[in-house]
């Protein structure tokens, strides 16, 4: 009997034994698979808002925007794609307009006129080049600085036009101008010019403008008398 016990005893601590390693496996294996999940779950919220993922809908919104057709380039920015690559290579010569490192000039010159065709917000043009509203902002500033920087470009002093120029236009201007010099030194002779002093009511003038009151008051005065009969009668009922 006692070699029984002894023998039972013995199977039992085996199985013992047994079933805490398998609970200890379970375990462990629970918790590598739990640390997996999240690890998967981290990445996929990381891969949600990557730059990596957004290239793709950024160069091709670009390739649709000014390089299919000059149709739907004039649309979006105002000027066809041989307008808007002339503005850009002159941004960059002569305005220092660079290529950053995630935004080329181009899209940053699309934005800039993007937002001044349409008068389009910042949040629109978030959507539409799938970038941060900062980003936005940031380059808009900066095509802004590099236009300004081409004023001695566009912006041409005037310069005076000499009495004995041969342009046709400015002769005709000229004459033109002395025509209306002479009418004027004309009129500033002759003194018998009527010169109104001042103004005074007409009996014409005060019976229509009485009229006029008088009719507006009385158009005034039935409204009223209906309210009343109105409220008058609702109240009765």
């Amino acid at each position: 009997m006692r070699l029984i016990r002894r023998k039972n005893a013995r199977f039992l601590m085996l199985v013992r034994s047994l079933m805490n390693r398998t609970i200890m496996v379970l375990v462990v294996a629970i918790a590598i698979l739990w640390m997996n999940q999240n690890r998967e779950s981290r990445n996929r919220r990381r891969r949600r808002f990557s730059l990596v993922d957004r290239i793709p809908s950024q160069i091709t919104n670009m390739r649709d925007l000014v390089e299919v057709s000059d149709d739907d380039c004039k649309k979006m920015l105002r000027m066809d794609r041989v307008a808007f690559v002339r503005l850009c290579s002159l941004l960059q010569t002569a305005g220092g307009l660079n290529n950053s490192k995630y935004v080329t000039a181009q899209e940053k010159v699309a934005m800039f006129l993007s937002i001044l065709a349409h008068h389009t917000k910042n949040r629109s043009v978030m959507f539409q080049f799938k970038r941060s509203g900062q980003t936005v902002s940031k380059y808009f500033h900066h095509v802004l600085r590099a236009v300004l920087k081409l004023h001695s470009l566009f912006l041409v002093k005037p310069q005076p036009i000499p009495d004995d120029s041969t342009d046709p236009r400015w002769q005709k201007f000229k004459d033109r101008l002395d025509e209306f010099m002479n009418n004027q030194d004309s009129h500033d002779g002759n003194h018998n010019v009527d010169i109104i002093d001042s103004l005074e009511a007409t009996p014409e003038w005060t019976t229509w403008r009485d009229n006029l009151a008088q009719s507006m008051f009385n158009e005034w005065s039935a409204r009223q008398c209906c309210h009343l009969f109105l409220l008058v009668f609702l109240s009765s009922r």
